[in-house]
């Protein structure tokens, strides 16, 4: 492993360049990411949140579920976060402080926040749809050439020295949390688990709290 230096607070580690097959530098070859099953959506099959109708499942995790969306408004597609549990005031505040995080940051590099709301106890938050693939599945799907990795991966620092401009630590960065557009864009994504760095604020990782192979030696100690 080899550490990314992205700012004076967090220290990424990424994947050993030499471990990755390599290839002539090409231009970058970003596939759609296939849509997942939608299946139950939201709680009794619902398929619409306020002015957001539910399109499909992009992905879940252990509190949360991601949708695509369509938002009938401003005519767009976006992402929907929504939680698991309906009136959960911790999920709510931890969600409340992703969103309010996101909306400090405007960086080409980060994913850009809409809306925060709650509709009938069901706390979601309304983001920039991102028409790509995981940094995951970038970089097992074919070989990638050094040029490539840096360049990536040089992105992605980015993002995160944006947050920690503002006195902002990811604490749960990961391939799965890195997004490449098909136009080549590299975004950061999920600050579920954002902390500010000022002295009152605790970076230490629990054990529901991020993956601590991804974390960094200061917030993994």
């Amino acid at each position: 492993m080899a550490e990314l230096a992205v700012g004076h607070a967090e220290t990424v580690e990424v994947p050993d360049l030499a471990s990755c097959p390599t290839l002539v530098p090409a231009a970058p070859n970003i596939a759609a990411a296939p849509d997942a099953p939608a299946g139950e959506l939201l709680g009794g099959g619902a398929t619409r949140l306020g002015h957001y109708a539910l399109l499909h499942e992009l992905g879940r995790g252990g509190m949360s579920v991601v949708y695509a969306a369509y938002d009938e408004k401003l005519d767009r597609k976006v992402a929907i976060k929504v939680l698991h549990a309906r009136g959960d005031p911790w999920a709510q505040r931890r969600l409340l402080r992703e969103a309010q995080a996101l909306a400090q940051l405007s960086h080409s590099n980060v994913v850009q926040i809409y809306e925060i709301g709650d509709l009938d106890g069901q706390a979601f938050l309304a983001m920039e749809f991102i028409d790509g693939i995981t940094l995951r599945r970038w970089c097992s799907e074919q070989p990638r050439s050094r040029a490539e990795l840096l360049a990536v991966f040089t992105a992605a620092g980015r993002g995160l020295a944006a947050a920690h401009v503002k006195g902002l630590i990811h604490r749960d960065f990961k391939p799965d949390n890195v997004m490449i557009h098909r136009d080549g864009r590299v975004l950061v994504t999920d600050f579920g688990l954002v902390r500010g760095a000022g002295p009152n604020e605790s970076l230490r990782i629990s054990a529901s709290s991020g993956v601590l192979q991804m974390a960094s030696p200061r917030s993994a100690r």
